[in-house]
């Protein structure tokens, strides 16, 4: 009976070492995953200055905001910066919609997305 005890506890003990391994793996997981990435929030919000800067200097220089970010390089800008994360998805995007030009780019994966618009010099935040 004592030995039978003494495995039931060892398996107790090893069920709740194992629990606790595999919540701490979890927990540990989701903190690198989800944690924020303040380096490349403040880089891309630092590179939407510049763009901005830009985009101004461009509007006083020729009387209108640029179409494309493409056009403020090189007189405005050596190159374009980079946002956060890269790509056509995630990196800078700038809609010229009739009246208004904004500048935009993904904070946070899926969502997060801040945004500045030209015409009234603003900033807003989008999700």
């Amino acid at each position: 009976m004592v030995r039978s005890l003494g495995n039931t506890l060892r398996r107790l003990r090893d069920t709740a070492v194992r629990v606790t391994q595999s919540t701490v793996g979890v927990a540990m997981t989701a903190f690198v995953v989800l944690r924020p990435n303040r380096a490349g929030s403040k880089r891309a919000r630092r590179n939407a200055e510049h763009l901005i800067a830009a985009c101004k200097a461009f509007q006083a220089r020729k009387g209108h905001f640029p179409e494309t970010l493409e056009e403020l390089v090189p007189d405005f800008l050596p190159e374009l910066p980079r946002a956060k994360y890269d790509g056509p998805v995630f990196g800078f995007t700038y809609d010229t919609s009739p009246g208004r030009h904004v500048l935009g780019w993904t904070e946070m994966i899926p969502f997060g997305r801040p945004f500045y618009v030209l015409e009234e010099d603003r900033w807003g935040y989008l999700d």
